[in-house]
């Protein structure tokens, strides 16, 4: 119904942190500018920019779930504008307004659009690098400020987020091909190049902890380092999946393959007819397919490939597919309107089955404050780094790690499975807990986290 719906759109941003959401929050909240920089920075595998500035956001707005998101929609929005110049400048307005409209309503850019990570931010910041790289190659005499615009955003890109910074790449690639706009200020070129290399030497030392850090993840749990994003058939047939339909699925595989095969038609097509006019559009193939090839090949070397960190490459698709559309002069409104309606059925599929929303955090906090009353209880859990979501919506039961068993008696403890398979495959933590006496009582799923309830009636 409609009033459902409605309840759903706003249950959608006020639903539930998932774990990567509560740690950008938690540690934004609690930590200072230099421990985010200094110091959580080392274990994140992240640049600092994204948790500096939702700091600074929350010391503003507050850091309820709509507050910290809205930092997200904030640059979507941005994206989406950038996104129509780019398209206006490099082709006409049609294809600036198709594939703004697409952008905007794309399934899986709606879904990361609202969630406080640095995923929207650096979209953004990589269209931001390809509207100034453009507005520089489009200039008819050298403009100081499209220079230190173009400077600028790739810096801010780099700090926000490593894999979108190859879009740099492109750039670069682009230049070598197009040796004429390379010629024409190679100066300047070369030294914009250095400027964007120089800003990163400070962060050298930090990147290189990270790096030691993901060896050692490596090392002492393979199967966490697996699921980051290991490269294999799965991941890569995801991407193109993902990017069509989003974050929806259906049990019925027939069903499932059907809707995919139907998008995968009517985006295809359209880039298929981009490319019989490579020439015209080869910018927008090259700015695709180079930071994505660059991604797979890295995926072979680190554990980073997975098609939500490839979000930065949904702009030159949906640019791709408006190109394509704009070559159909009678019927190109309706094809975009039936493409736009594509995404906004795979979107209205996402808000109206709250299954496939984040996991419930909120909901299992809730549930299990009230479940305990005013008995001695605990929550642990079977790894000390995925407490942040509890953190985060706790009030009164404290959370413990795998040796929370060794802080106290316990009347009641709840157990969390979250990530057991990958933290303790052994399922050591459990095998304490009952070897203490205690006896599972209750077993509840809260979209994903799964919790047990133990009682030890000696200690009540």
């Amino acid at each position: 119904s409609e009033g459902q719906v409605q309840n759903n759109l706003l249950g959608v941003f006020n639903q539930s942190l998932c774990l990567d959401e509560a740690t950008s929050v938690v540690k934004a909240s609690t930590l200072s500018f230099k421990d985010l920089i200094l110091t959580f920075s080392v274990g994140d595998f992240h640049p600092p920019l994204y948790y500096l500035t939702l700091k600074l956001w929350i010391s503003i707005f507050g850091n309820s779930e709509v507050s910290v998101r809205s930092l997200s929609v904030l640059f979507s929005a941005l994206s989406v504008w950038c996104l129509y110049l780019i398209g206006k400048k490099l082709f006409n307005r049609f294809v600036g307004i198709a594939s703004a409209g697409l952008l905007a309503t794309g399934p899986l850019f709606f879904y990361y659009a609202h969630e406080a990570r640095m995923y929207a931010m650096s979209t953004f910041f990589t269209i931001l690098v390809i509207l100034c790289f453009v507005n520089i190659l489009q200039s008819k005499k050298p403009n100081i400020f499209n220079w230190t615009s173009f400077v600028a955003a790739a810096v801010l890109l780099i700090y926000t987020d490593y894999l979108p910074a190859i879009t740099l790449l492109f750039c670069v690639a682009f230049l070598l091909l197009e040796k004429k706009n390379f010629q024409a200020y190679k100066g300047s070129w070369l030294i914009s190049f250095a400027a964007i290399a120089v800003s990163f030497v400070p962060w050298i030392p930090i990147f290189r902890q990270q790096l030691e850090v993901g060896a050692l993840v490596k090392e002492n749990a393979p199967i966490w380092w697996e699921t980051l994003g290991r490269i294999n058939l799965k991941q890569i047939a995801l991407v193109p999946v993902k990017f069509l339909i989003g974050r929806i699925s259906f049990q019925d595989k027939v069903v499932y393959a059907s809707i995919v095969l139907l998008y995968a038609f009517e985006f295809g097509i359209s880039a298929f007819y981009s490319l019989k006019k490579f020439k015209e559009s080869r910018f927008i193939w090259l700015w695709f397919s180079i930071p994505l090839a660059v991604a797979l090949v890295f995926g072979l070397i680190m554990s980073g490939f997975s098609y939500f960190r490839l979000l930065f490459l949904l702009p030159p698709f949906y640019l791709l597919v408006a190109h394509g559309l704009s070559m159909s002069e009678k019927s190109r409104a309706g094809k975009l309107y039936f493409r736009i309606g594509l995404n906004m059925l795979a979107v209205l599929i996402f808000i109206a089955n709250p299954r496939f929303w984040r996991e419930d955090w909120k909901g299992t906090v809730s549930w299990l404050e009230s479940d305990s009353g005013n008995a001695n209880s605990a929550s642990i859990f079977v790894t000390n780094n995925q407490r942040d979501p509890y953190v985060y919506y706790s009030k009164n039961i404290p959370a413990y790690g795998p040796d929370g068993l060794n802080t106290g008696n316990f009347e009641r403890i709840y157990l969390f499975r979250y990530v057991q398979p990958i933290f303790d495959p052994q399922d050591n933590v459990r095998k304490t807990v009952e070897n203490a006496g205690y006896i599972k009582v209750e077993e509840r799923d809260f979209n994903g986290v799964t919790v047990w309830k133990y009682t030890n009636e000696s200690r009540n």
